[in-house]
This record gives structure tokens, C-alpha cells and sequence, in this order.
């Protein structure tokens, strides 16, 4: 029996995003926001956040998902080399949730508000 995971997205994976494919056929709980707070970086109009830093909240998308799925977005976002995946606590409407979510050391441009829809919307 395939184990359930839930992982929680912020960028690319989100939907109208390029990598949002990798998603497909997974249960959308949907958008909510990290109970703590993180910092949110751009590079090359990739997001990624750290955990080294408490600016605000974290705006994304929540995501049941089965063994196989976790293992292709472990792979697309080089883990454990590149992106480290930890788990973190998730509000989606009020329901606190433990997810995965991926996060990386602090360079590139800072994205003040926490939602990658902010950066991608002010081009």
C-alpha cells in the first residue's frame, strides 16, 4: 500500500505554474499559508525559501500525495543536495496540517511578501 504524504508548494508547483504537471492527479486541499514564518528568495525566477529567516508567512498550496509523486518532486528539486525537505505546520482555512515543504540556504533576491505570485504578477 502506497503511503500518504502531504507537501505543501509555493512556486513553480503551484497551479498556472510550469511545474504544476508534476502534481497531477494529487488531492488540492488548497491555498493556505505556513503557520510560521520564513523568508522567500528569487533567483532566475525560481523561488525558494529558508528557514534561517522569520519575515512572514508563506503563501502556497497543500497537496496530498502518494510515495511515487514524492519521490519525482524529491528528484526535480534535487534533495537532500540542493533543496532540503522538512516538515512544517500548514493553515488551509482555519485546519492546521503537517506537510513537507522544501527549503534552501538565503541568496538571491528577496521576496517580501512570502507569495510567488507577488514576483511573477509585478513583471
Amino acid at each position: 500500500m502506497e503511503r500518504q504524504h502531504l507537501v505543501f508548494v509555493y512556486g513553480t508547483l503551484r497551479q498556472a505554474h510550469g511545474n504544476h504537471h508534476l502534481l497531477e492527479g494529487a488531492h488540492c486541499y488548497g491555498i493556505g499559508a505556513t503557520k510560521a514564518n520564513y523568508a522567500m528568495y528569487m533567483v532566475s525566477g525560481y523561488p525558494y525559501v529558508t528557514s534561517t529567516e522569520e519575515r512572514n508567512p508563506i503563501i502556497g498550496e497543500l497537496y496530498a500525495i502518494d510515495d511515487d509523486m514524492l519521490n519525482k518532486l524529491d528528484k526535480m528539486e534535487g534533495h537532500p543536495r540542493y533543496y532540503t525537505r522538512k516538515e512544517i505546520i500548514v493553515v488551509v482555512e482555519g485546519v492546521e496540517y503537517t506537510a513537507w515543504m522544501y527549503f534552501r540556504d538565503p541568496y538571491g533576491t528577496l521576496i517580501p511578501s512570502g507569495d510567488f505570485n507577488d514576483a511573477v504578477n509585478r513583471k
